[in-house]
């Protein structure tokens, strides 16, 4: 069970949401993980569900804030960029050829990460301001 869940109410889990939403954009989640699980199990360290595996499952999976799921979109959609590029050319029997399909594909795809780096969250649903309610 997820602890920043279950937790959602208390002060601790608060913060550690703001602290989420705050720094998604400007830090990698396994490092965002990392830190909350290791600041949850420094304050409370019988805290179940705070590992870092399940802060990780509750960045990408759990929280519905806009900033959140652009930031876990985006990197989605880096990854996926980055794997249509590798097998955009071909080499087979010493001959180099286009895979055009994949070449489509990842054009379409930057386009997309271009549209989320525009995208402007603080009218999406429910985020006001940059720190969550």
């Amino acid at each position: 069970m997820c602890w920043l869940c279950t937790h959602q109410g208390e002060v601790i889990s608060k913060q550690m949401q703001q602290f989420i939403v705050k720094n998604i954009g400007f830090m990698d989640m396994q490092c965002i993980a990392q830190q909350v699980s290791d600041y949850i199990l420094l304050k409370q360290p019988e805290a179940e569900g705070a590992e870092k595996q399940f802060v990780l499952g509750h960045i990408s999976e759990h929280v519905l804030h806009p900033r959140v799921r652009m930031a876990v979109m985006l990197r989605q959609l880096l990854d996926f960029a980055a794997l249509l590029q590798s097998n955009i050319v071909v080499h087979q029997g010493g001959v180099c050829t286009v895979e055009k399909s994949n070449a489509e594909l990842y054009l379409k795809v930057i386009s997309q990460i271009m549209t989320l780096y525009k995208a402007d969250t603080a009218g999406m649903l429910f985020a006001e301001g940059e720190e969550p309610s």
